[in-house]
């Protein structure tokens, strides 16, 4: 099975890159949002040129692996396929197979399902539906949320079109809804101290939020470890090797000692570390309950926790690029985003303009 590279020529000497490739018998073609130059001319152009062909090639060997592992396309055969709400179900239940990113998917499919409770033949599918159903979205959700499960839906009409269930991809010139920069809420080193001196109804909730807290391991990710995930680097350093669920990268995530104290006696290799959790909506009212009794008036969550990790580390000074790192974040903008929920270099930067001399005396 062989993925090929496809030049589409642009008018200012430039050429983007598409890789060909067949699942199933179609034909599918995917944007990689590279370029080269037609006719490179200096040297940052050609330098230019040699990179991007061999990022392509490696875009190719992992394209090329995932077909071959079938994590692109479906065993059946969807051209069969003739209700779009049916057709979303089954790119649901193929994700959720292959344990890939399907939360968000299978919350999209909740409601369209729900906006369309008798189903959709194909022939009903336009630019008018997507514009209702987006606007369904916008009654009751968060403009966030609205845009991720809009944006979902999309990719499953583009899905469509170039399986030539239908005749024009609709979703292409329909634009999703806008979203505000979501507030990232923490907690300070202070308030962590606070909680961990405070009585938690469910000591391993406690446990489990701490440790998310000076470690930044989500809460899906804190579920699965086990005691056997935990050994020592070259250093005779405490780590933790595990895969990211939400991006199914490995990751070598370097831990404190204070950590590791934290979760007590080492136990059997095969056990989860956190094998009693299990949180629910009545773990949140434990959780908020804890946090308030610590004397701290903010509304906390347990996705809270990376946050807090994250905002103390920059505002100690790490880099964003190790931040990224510690996160398993794969774009820099998504750890950026921290930056601007605690920079004391802006509070530094924000008390030099004054009115008074630093010497004056109040």
């Amino acid at each position: 099975m062989k993925v090929n590279t496809y030049l589409r020529p642009a008018k200012d000497g430039r050429s983007h890159i598409y890789l060909d490739y067949y699942v199933n018998g179609n034909r599918m073609r995917k944007k990689t949002g590279l370029f080269i130059y037609d006719k490179p001319k200096t040297k940052s152009e050609k330098d230019h040129n040699k990179e991007n062909n061999i990022m392509i090639e490696t875009m190719k060997a992992e394209l090329t692996l995932k077909i071959q592992r079938n994590e692109i396309g479906f065993e059946t055969n969807k051209k069969k396929e003739s209700d779009f709400i049916k057709y979303v179900k089954r790119i649901v239940d193929e994700r959720e197979k292959r344990e890939t990113n399907y939360d968000g998917w299978r919350s999209a499919y909740k409601h369209l399902s729900e906006f369309s409770p008798n189903g959709l033949h194909f022939n009903q599918l336009n630019v008018d539906y997507l514009e209702d159903f987006k606007q369904y979205l916008l009654k009751d959700l968060k403009g966030t949320s609205a845009q991720r499960y809009f944006n979902l839906i999309k990719h499953a009409v583009h899905d469509a079109f170039r399986d030539r269930l239908i005749k024009y991809d609709y979703a292409y010139n329909v634009e999703s809804p806008k979203s505000e920069e979501p507030i990232k809420q923490y907690l300070t080193d202070k308030e962590l101290f606070l909680l961990y001196n405070s009585e938690c109804k469910s000591p391993i909730l406690k446990k489990a939020f701490l440790f998310s807290c000076l470690t930044g391991m989500a809460y899906a990710d804190i579920m699965k470890i086990h005691w056997n995930n935990l050994s020592k680097d070259n250093d005779g350093k405490w780590q933790i090797i595990f895969h990211r669920k939400k991006t199914k990268g490995l990751q070598y995530h370097q831990i404190s000692e204070e950590a590791i104290e934290l979760l007590g006696e080492i136990q059997k290799n095969d056990e989860k570390v956190f094998k009693s959790l299990r949180y629910n909506s009545w773990m949140n009212v434990i959780l908020r309950d804890w946090v308030y009794g610590a004397g701290i008036k903010k509304v906390i969550t347990f996705h809270c926790a990376r946050h807090t990790y994250a905002t103390i580390l920059l505002n100690k000074g790490v880099s964003l690029s190790v931040v990224q790192e510690l996160l398993g974040h794969q774009d820099i903008k998504t750890t950026r985003g921290y930056a601007k929920v605690m920079d004391s270099n802006k509070r530094t930067a924000s008390e030099m303009i004054t009115l008074k001399p630093k010497n004056e005396e109040k």
